[in-house]
């Protein structure tokens, strides 16, 4: 061969392959993927191994021994078929059936697959380039293959094993097996690689892993159901405590909607019911987080809601004083927010104080209902800190009509005449709230029930202004408008407070 000839073979060998590649490089880059590893090794190694055997065969190269050139010859041959085999492996398996048929083949199979190929393209290479006996070339592998194989059973065990692991699981997968749980990062020849919550990689054998039987946390789906318990008193009723906690489910971050969460009583305690409140998600890795908000959030409803988490009894002794002290300035600090209500503002500093008494501080995570539209309802709420989402519901669509802030209230038709919530309020940030209920408000009003009137009449001057200027009726029209509403409203408020006695003065 002479040294033109030598060249061009050459650079023809290198833009073949080269292409291919670019070729790859170009179809994965528009996928947004990286080229897989294997065909650029494949091309090389091709590249490598046919160049050697032209300038072997060319006349740069003299007295080369025959054997030798025979031997350049069947490494060329077998690295052209490597390359070639790791091409169809990406299109057949990476891309026909893995990425569009959504089948999974482990990589452990296709590196088998591989180099089966390549075993049988050998065999032929050496026949038909060193003419080479199969029945000899057969019989000898045999006698190899049954040596090696009790040499290298346990090898050859977790080997299939392997192969059949991939059946159940995949990389991707959380899976707990032999008391351990993580994430499975590689499935391979004779180990699997779990990557556990606390970071550590693990790696156990396949065979192990198969005798010893998998949970598979992300499949057949990847809807997990969670258990969180918690002790509530004897006191509270259980449809009650049940009822809270399947509202607290639905307000955390994480928990599917469907299929539905349950609460359960689990047990009778020495001095508490046990309760259990069952979950489905849909992240197993957050599993950790979203148990800890769900129990975060039991503990500030069962607050808002007085149910009792029983405790020992001598700590109750040791933060009585304390927990007195508490309430105190719980209390001051509701004073001091009463009257930036406008209706409110009319009551004197001992009715503030005495109100102030009958009322609830209240703390809601996001995502918590405050109240919801068409439930009865006979409690105020002002917004001390963060934000609070008005949403109507209409003909079956839910929209968000406002955002409240602090400073801002709602509920107050439904604390002075006990109306349906017309709306449904949701905290969408940390949310803290005054509650101002009936009892409170009526242990005022009693000692002077004029207030009813004075009350009655600002939140109808308001209203009325509200429809007034919706409406762009005339001054006189609107002043019309706040006497009858006045009126109207007043009588409503005492019927709620007194089934409709009239009062004196």
């Amino acid at each position: 061969m002479t040294f033109g000839v030598l060249v061009g073979s050459i650079l023809a060998t290198m833009l073949v392959v080269a292409a291919v590649l670019m070729g790859f490089a170009y179809l994965f880059a528009k996928r947004g993927k990286s080229v897989p590893p294997l065909p650029c090794y494949g091309g090389g190694v091709a590249v490598l191994f046919v160049v050697a055997a032209l300038v072997a065969h060319s006349d740069l190269v003299s007295a080369v021994p025959h054997l030798v050139l025979a031997a350049l010859d069947v490494a060329a041959w077998l690295a052209a078929s490597f390359f070639l085999f790791t091409i169809l492996d990406v299109l057949i398996i990476g891309e026909w059936l893995i990425e569009r048929g959504q089948r999974y083949i482990p990589d452990i199979v296709r590196q088998l697959l591989i180099g089966a190929e390549v075993v049988a393209a050998g065999v032929l290479i050496l026949w038909l380039v060193m003419g080479i006996n199969l029945v000899a070339l057969v019989a000898l592998p045999t006698v190899a293959a049954a040596m090696v194989g009790v040499a290298l059973k346990d090898t050859l065990t977790r080997f299939f094993s392997g192969i059949e692991l991939g059946k159940i699981v995949k990389v991707g997968d959380w899976i707990a097996v032999l008391d351990r749980e993580g994430m499975v990062t590689h499935i391979g020849m004779e180990h699997v690689t779990l990557f556990t919550r606390a970071h550590d990689a693990v790696s156990l054998p396949n065979d192990l892993v198969i005798q010893s039987g998998v949970t598979n946390y992300s499949r057949p789906t990847t809807t997990h159901f969670c258990n969180v318990y918690v002790d509530a008193a004897y006191r509270t009723p259980p449809e009650e405590v049940c009822a809270t906690l399947l509202e607290t489910a639905a307000a955390v971050s994480g928990v599917l909607p469907d299929p539905k969460a349950t609460a359960l009583v689990a047990a009778f305690n020495e001095s508490s019911i046990q309760y259990r409140v069952k979950f489905p998600i849909g992240d197993f890795a957050q599993r950790d987080m979203i148990e800890s908000t769900m129990r975060t959030y039991i503990w500030h409803a069962f607050s808002r809601q007085g149910i009792e988490i029983p405790f020992p009894q001598r700590v109750v002794h040791r933060i009585a004083e304390a927990e007195r002290d508490s309430q105190s300035a719980t209390i001051e600090r509701i004073t001091s927010y009463l009257p930036t209500v406008d209706f409110l503002a009319t009551l004197d500093k001992k009715q503030i104080e005495v109100l102030a008494g009958g009322s609830r501080w209240e703390r809601y995570l996001p995502g918590e209902r405050v109240v919801r539209q068409g439930d009865p309802g006979e409690v105020l709420y002002i917004i001390v800190a963060g934000k609070a989402d008005v949403r109507l519901e209409q003909g079956g669509l839910v929209s968000t009509v406002t955002t409240l802030e602090p400073g801002k209230f709602f509920g107050e038709m439904s604390l002075l005449t006990g109306e349906p919530r017309s709306a449904t309020v949701l905290a969408a940030t940390d949310l803290s709230v005054i509650a101002v209920g009936k009892q409170a408000l009526l242990q005022v009003v009693q000692e002077d029930r004029r207030l009813i009137a004075q009350i009655g009449e600002v939140v109808a001057r308001r209203q009325s202004a509200t429809a007034a200027a919706k409406a762009q009726l005339s001054r006189d029209a609107a002043a019309l408008s706040v006497v009858t509403h006045t009126r109207s409203l007043v009588e409503r408020i005492q019927s709620f407070f007194w089934g409709g006695r009239k009062t004196e003065g």
